[in-house]
């Protein structure tokens, strides 16, 4: 007689099933930990005018794992506060570890205490592919109107004391030569372009943005500007045309960006390793030909070329599926 052992589970015992899944929410869990972010202000009390420098700052940032999709977004102006001054992205690595640092210098121009919202910045995460975000505190800034009445070199307004007007036939003299010359000139500019035929209309691109600028880049290869005389203005060029198309599509501050600003900006639109590493190295090297001088050969213009078309088209293809699933 064959007996049949049945399987009983133990009270208590561990399945070994959980581990892994226990394994992979801790670890998540003391990475999403080790990000921090903050909007701190050097004071948090003025005058009217007076400038505050505000410090943002996101640490332990594990670049490996972990990619920065968008930065913080602070206005020009909001609720009264106005900015003066913004700062590069500053970029800090320990032991692996990046720390993210930016610093604007804010003013306001009226009384009362002002906040500025909580400002958020995402992530992705490279192996997953899941997004995540974290945002800082509110930022409160109290503006104090300067009372004038204990300055030493004050002066209050006083009333307007009548003077007695005397003719001065001198300046009516100087100021009617004057009109007469202006008038002289005039005419003689009117007449000089007067028979000068009228420049020849710029044609009118039409289809699509993408469209626009590889017309644009086409053109521009044309012109032949990659001789030794023209780099400069060939790389100037070629890269404005690439950030004027992100402005229009994308609607970031791309021509006030530097090139690793700009690299942050992209960094949802330019996830593919590949593009977004021959893209950055346009950038780079389009400021070492306008900042060092330096003259790259006529295959490296070729792939700048080649490198611009395909970064815009890609870009244009991602913001084209975005629109179809919104």
């Amino acid at each position: 007689m064959k007996y049949k052992q049945s399987k009983k589970t133990i009270p208590g015992a561990f399945n070994h099933k959980l581990i892994l899944p226990v394994i992979v929410f801790f670890m998540a869990h003391q990475l999403l930990n080790a990000q921090t972010v903050s909007a701190v202000t050097d004071r948090n009390k003025i005058l009217i005018g007076e400038q505050v420098v505000l410090q943002l700052k996101a640490e332990d940032i594990n670049t490996t794992k972990t990619l920065l999709d968008s930065w913080f977004t602070v206005f020009d102006s909001s609720n009264h506060i106005q900015i003066i001054k913004r700062e590069p992205v500053d970029t800090v690595n320990i032991n692996g570890q990046t720390t993210y640092l930016q610093k604007i210098t804010l003013t306001s121009f009226d009384s009362g205490r002002w906040k500025l919202a909580p400002l958020k910045i995402t992530f992705t995460d490279r192996v997953t592919g899941k997004q995540s975000s974290l945002q800082t505190d509110s930022v409160a800034l109290e503006v104090i109107p300067v009372n004038v009445s204990v300055l030493k070199n004050y002066h209050d307004v006083k009333d307007i004391l009548d003077v007695p007007v005397q003719t001065n036939y001198m300046l009516y003299a100087i100021i009617t030569a004057v009109v007469i010359i202006l008038a002289i000139i005039s005419w003689l500019i009117i007449k000089r372009f007067k028979n000068k035929k009228p420049a020849a209309a710029k044609p009118v691109y039409k289809g699509t943005a993408l469209e626009h600028a590889i017309q644009q880049i086409k053109e521009l290869q044309q012109q032949n500007l990659s001789g030794k005389v023209n780099i400069k203005l060939f790389y100037t060029k070629l890269t404005t045309i690439c950030r004027d198309y992100f402005e229009d599509q994308l609607q970031v501050r791309s021509s006030q960006a530097t090139s690793d600003e700009l690299m942050i900006l992209l960094g949802v639109y330019l996830q593919d390793e590949k593009m977004r590493t021959a893209f950055y190295q346009l950038l780079r090297l389009s400021d070492a030909v306008k900042f060092a001088k330096y003259l790259p050969g006529e295959e490296q213009n070729k792939q700048a070329i080649d490198t611009a078309i395909a970064s815009l088209t890609h870009v244009d293809g991602l913001v084209k599926q975005i629109k179809q699933h919104a």
